[in-house]
């Protein structure tokens, strides 16, 4: 799951589906929102973006995909990869930076402000696969932990942690513009109906 604030959460199911979810509901169907059709396998991770919550990364499947949580489709999807996606965290300290761990036992880091489908950079951490990440409040330091349970420590460069000019500002411009994209695709496919 992941946070949106105290009342509001995200779950990942095994189906595929994420469920936006409010602890202020009356009713049962009062609490449970929107049905994101996510991924065709298991959710494995799930994080809204600390500096623009609307905004969510789920993995699964063999792909990385980002959502604004008003629209029904994802705003990017990134290509198939060969193995399974395992786990996501964005960065506490730059709006357009997030980390995906894969099967194979590879750390990708994304840096969303300079490429949008791609990773940025590609590490192979491990043999095994790589379950879980997790990024230190101060944006430089990570963690990552592999199936047969070894815990890697490392450290992104300066660049990849400290916030760039009038990036948060120019990171919310791409995300809309790519909102905006999707919410006309939307809308035309609703005409063609």
């Amino acid at each position: 799951s992941a946070a949106g604030g105290p009342t509001k959460f995200l779950v990942g199911t095994e189906q595929g589906k994420i469920v936006s979810c409010s602890r202020k509901g009356k009713t049962p169907a009062d609490k449970i929102g929107t049905i994101y059709e996510g991924h065709c396998g298991p959710v494995y991770g799930l994080q809204r973006n600390p500096f623009f919550p609307k905004y969510f990364l789920p993995v699964g499947d063999w792909t990385v995909r980002l959502w604004n949580e008003e629209l029904r489709a994802p705003i990017m999807t990134s290509k198939f990869f060969k193995n399974y996606v395992l786990d996501a965290a964005w960065s506490p300290t730059r709006p357009g930076v997030f980390l995906t761990t894969k099967m194979d036992g590879t750390l990708d880091v994304w840096d969303y402000f300079y490429k949008q489908n791609d990773p940025t950079l590609s590490l192979q951490v491990d043999g095994d696969g790589l379950t879980t990440v997790r990024m230190q409040d101060q944006g430089s330091l990570l963690a990552t932990g592999s199936v047969d349970g070894s815990v890697y420590m490392l450290e992104l460069c300066e660049g990849l942690a400290t916030m760039q000019a009038n990036e948060k500002n120019s990171v919310l411009q791409m995300l809309e513009r790519e909102s905006k994209r999707e919410k006309n695709l939307e809308a035309r496919a609703k005409e063609l109906k």
